[in-house]
C-alpha cells in the first residue's frame, strides 16, 4: 500500500504536469520550425533507406546537421506539411523524461553530499519541479525545432547521470566506475553533439560537478585517475576553449560580424547584460518574457553605454569568484553558478551568433534550483517551506497560462507584438497572423504603425507594400517612399525572401498601381544600396530577380542577360539550371539553349570556381544532356507548329 501511495503521487504529479501543458499543443509551426522540418518533404516523403539517408544528410541549422535531433523528427511524421500536434506532444513528453532523469542527477548529486536518502529525494524533487515548470521555458518546449536543444540536453543529462553513478561505484568495482563513467561521457557527448553543437560542453559540465561536488569536503569519493581526468575532463575543455579563442577574427574587434549588426566587444559586453538578465528570469517567474521575437536588443557600446553594462559585467565576472569562495560552504551554489557560466560559454562568448535566445538557458539552468531544494529540507521555518510551495505553484500557474497563450497563434503573435514593439519581426509575424485571420486591414495598420516606429527596416516597408497594394492602389508618393527606403535602408542576404515575394506581388497583376516597369525600377533603385554595391554575393540575387521580371514580361533576351550575369557572377550551376527551368517556362528555348552553353562551358573549365565545385553533381552531364533533348524537341515541335506566311 505504501508503494502503491507513492507511484499515485508520482501519476498525480505527471498528470498534473501533462494537463499544464496540455492547451499548447493545438499551437501551430513557427519560424524555423518550416526551415527545418520541410526537410520531411524535400524526397517526397522518407519513404525507404535512400531518402532516409539524405534527408538525415539535409540538416541545415548547424555544423554537424543535427542528424539525432531531425531523426526524432521522424517520430511524428514522414512527409511535408505535416500536423504541428505530434511534434508538439513529443516535445512536451521529452520535456518531461528530461525532467525524471534530472531528478535521478540530483538525487544522486545529493546523496554524494552525504543526505539522508528521503531529503536527498526531496533536495531533487524540488529542484527538478522548478525546472520542469518554469514559465521561462514554456518556449523551448512548445516551440517544436527547440526539439534540437532538448535532446542535446537529454543526453548531456543522462551523461552526466551516467559519470555521478561511476564516480561512486569507483570504491566498490573500480572497472565497472570508469566504464560508466567512460560511456556518460563519451557516448553522451557525442549523442548530445549530434543534437545540437552545445552538446560538446558535457566534459566540461562534468568538471564543474567534480569541482563541486566530488571534491567536496564532505565527500570523501576516491581521487579521479589522472590519466582517464585529462582525456575525458580536461582536454574536452580546453578543445573547446581553444576553439572559442581561434574562431577571434581580429576584423570583428572594429567592423561587424558577416551577417550581424555588431562587432565582437559589442556581443561580448551585450551578453553580459542578456545572461545577468537570464538569471533574473529564471530566478525571479514571471507571465510575460520577451519570447523568440527579440532581435533589435539595445548593443552595448562600452561599458557606459548604457550604464547596465558596467554593473552586469562586474556581476558576471564576480560570479565564478563567488562560487569559487562558497565552494566548500554552500556546494549547491556553487554549483549551480559555475554549471549556469560554463553551459553559456559556447553561445554567448566569442561566436558571431544572434544575441538572445531563451532556449539558451535550457540545459544550463538544471541545478539553479538546488539551492532553493536543498534551503526546503534544511530550513526549520515552516514559512520558508510555504513560500517555496507558493513560488512553486506559481510557476507552474504561469507556464499555464502561457501555454495556453502558445495554443493560440493569433494571441500569441499579437502579444509578441505588443512585447517586442521594437522587433520588425514580432510586427511582421504578427500582421501576417491577422491577414490569416482575415483581418487584412488590421494587419495593415499595424504594418503602418510599425514604418514609423521602426523607420530603419526594409522588411516592414516591403510587407507593408505587399498588404497595402492588394487593398488599395499605391499611389506615386507612397512608391517613391518605398524607393527611397530601398535605396538607403541596410540590406542584407536575410531580406531575399522578402524582396523575392515582393517582385512577385508586382508581377502578379493583382498589386494595384503597380507593374513589372515598377519592379524594374524597384530593383535598379536596389542595386544602388550600399550593401550591393560591394558585394557580388548579393548583386546577383538582384539580377536574378531582374531575369525573372524580363521573362514574364516577354524580353528573353535582356532576361538571358541578366542570367548570364548571374552565372558570371557566382559560377553557380544550380543556379543556371533554375533559370534555365525559368526561360523554358515561357517558350524562350533559344535562350535557354544559350544558357546552358554557357553552363556547359564552366563545367568544362579545367579551373572553375570553388563554388562551381561545391554545386557540381557526378550527374550533372546526364542531367544537361536530357535537359538540352528536351527543349531541343519543344524547339522543334514550336517550329512545326508555328504558322506559315
Amino acid at each position: 500500500m505504501k508503494n502503491l501511495n507513492k507511484y499515485k503521487n508520482w501519476l498525480i504529479f505527471i498528470l498534473i504536469y501533462l494537463l499544464i501543458y496540455l492547451p499548447g499543443l493545438n499551437g501551430p509551426f513557427l519560424f524555423d520550425d518550416f526551415a527545418n522540418l520541410n526537410k520531411l518533404g524535400d524526397f517526397n516523403g522518407i519513404r525507404n533507406l535512400d531518402t532516409f539517408f539524405k534527408y538525415l544528410a539535409s540538416g541545415i541549422a548547424g555544423p554537424t546537421g543535427r542528424p539525432i535531433s531531425l531523426l526524432s523528427f521522424l517520430v511524428n511524421a514522414t512527409n511535408w506539411p505535416a500536423d504541428p500536434f505530434p511534434f508538439k506532444l513529443t516535445n512536451v513528453l521529452l520535456h518531461g523524461l528530461n525532467g525524471f532523469f534530472l531528478f535521478l542527477l540530483c538525487r544522486i548529486l545529493s546523496l554524494s553530499l552525504n543526505a539522508q536518502p528521503k531529503k536527498a529525494a526531496t533536495i531533487a524533487l524540488v529542484a527538478t519541479s522548478f525546472w520542469l515548470l518554469h514559465p521561462f521555458f514554456v518556449s523551448t518546449v512548445l516551440y517544436v525545432v527547440q526539439r534540437m536543444a532538448m535532446l542535446s540536453t537529454f543526453f548531456s543529462i543522462a551523461g552526466l547521470w551516467l559519470y555521478c553513478k561511476g564516480r561512486l561505484l569507483i570504491p566498490v568495482d573500480i572497472k565497472r566506475g570508469y566504464s560508466y563513467m567512460s560511456l556518460g561521457i563519451g557516448l553522451g557527448t557525442l549523442l548530445a553533439l549530434l543534437s545540437k553543437e552545445n552538446g560538446i560542453l558535457l566534459p566540461l559540465l562534468a568538471a564543474c560537478v567534480e569541482l563541486c561536488i566530488f571534491r567536496h569536503p564532505s565527500n570523501q569519493a576516491t581521487p579521479l585517475n589522472r590519466y582517464w581526468a585529462f582525456v575525458f575532463l580536461l582536454l574536452p575543455s580546453l578543445l573547446v576553449l581553444g576553439y572559442l579563442l581561434y574562431v577571434i577574427n581580429p576584423y570583428t574587434f572594429s567592423h561587424p560580424f558577416g551577417n550581424r549588426n555588431f562587432t565582437l566587444p559589442e556581443r561580448l559586453l551585450t551578453e553580459s547584460r542578456i545572461v545577468t538578465g537570464y538569471l533574473y528570469n529564471l530566478l525571479i517567474p514571471k507571465m510575460s518574457y520577451p519570447g523568440i521575437l527579440n532581435e533589435n536588443i539595445q548593443l552595448s557600446k562600452n561599458l557606459w553605454e548604457p550604464i547596465q553594462t558596467l554593473y552586469s559585467v562586474v556581476f558576471i565576472l564576480l560570479l565564478p569568484v563567488v562560487a569559487l569562495f562558497l565552494r566548500r560552504q554552500l556546494p549547491y551554489v556553487s554549483l549551480a553558478i559555475l554549471f549556469f557560466l560554463a553551459g553559456h560559454l559556447l553561445e554567448s562568448t566569442t561566436i558571431g551568433l544572434e544575441l538572445y535566445f531563451e532556449h539558451r538557458n535550457y540545459l544550463p539552468a538544471i541545478f539553479l534550483f538546488m539551492p532553493v531544494g536543498q534551503l526546503f529540507v534544511s530550513a526549520d521555518s515552516k514559512l520558508i517551506k510555504a513560500f517555496v510551495i507558493l513560488m512553486l505553484f506559481v510557476s507552474a500557474l504561469f507556464t499555464q497560462q502561457l501555454s495556453k497563450l502558445w495554443g493560440n497563434e493569433l494571441e500569441l503573435t499579437l502579444y509578441w507584438a505588443k512585447q517586442n514593439p521594437d522587433s520588425a519581426r514580432a510586427q511582421r509575424t504578427a500582421a501576417m497572423a491577422l491577414e490569416q485571420a482575415g483581418q487584412a486591414s488590421a494587419a495593415l495598420n499595424m504594418l503602418t504603425h510599425a514604418k514609423q516606429t521602426i523607420p530603419d527596416n526594409l522588411d516592414i516597408y516591403w510587407h507593408w507594400l505587399i498588404l497595402k497594394c492588394h487593398q488599395t492602389p499605391i499611389s506615386a508618393v507612397e512608391f517613391n517612399e518605398i524607393l527611397h527606403a530601398s535605396e538607403h535602408l541596410i540590406f542584407d542576404s536575410r531580406h531575399f525572401n522578402i524582396l523575392q515575394a515582393t517582385v512577385e506581388t508586382m508581377l502578379t497583376g493583382e498589386c494595384q498601381g503597380l507593374d513589372t516597369e515598377n519592379a524594374l525600377n524597384f530593383l535598379d533603385v536596389l542595386m544602388k544600396n550600399p550593401g550591393l554595391k560591394s558585394n557580388p554575393r548579393l548583386q546577383f540575387q538582384l539580377h536574378h530577380l531582374k531575369g525573372i521580371v524580363y521573362s514574364r514580361s516577354h524580353r528573353p533576351k535582356q532576361a538571358f542577360t541578366e542570367f548570364e550575369t548571374v552565372l558570371s557572377l557566382m559560377g553557380n550551376v544550380e543556379h543556371g539550371l533554375v533559370q534555365i527551368g525559368i526561360l523554358a517556362s515561357q517558350g524562350y528555348f533559344k535562350e535557354a539553349l544559350l544558357h546552358l552553353q554557357s553552363i556547359e562551358n564552366i563545367l568544362a573549365q579545367k579551373t572553375v570556381t570553388n563554388t562551381a565545385l561545391m554545386n557540381a553533381k557526378p550527374d550533372y552531364q546526364a542531367e544537361i544532356k536530357q535537359i538540352k533533348q528536351n527543349m531541343l524537341d519543344d524547339l522543334a515541335k514550336t517550329a512545326n507548329t508555328a504558322p506559315k506566311n
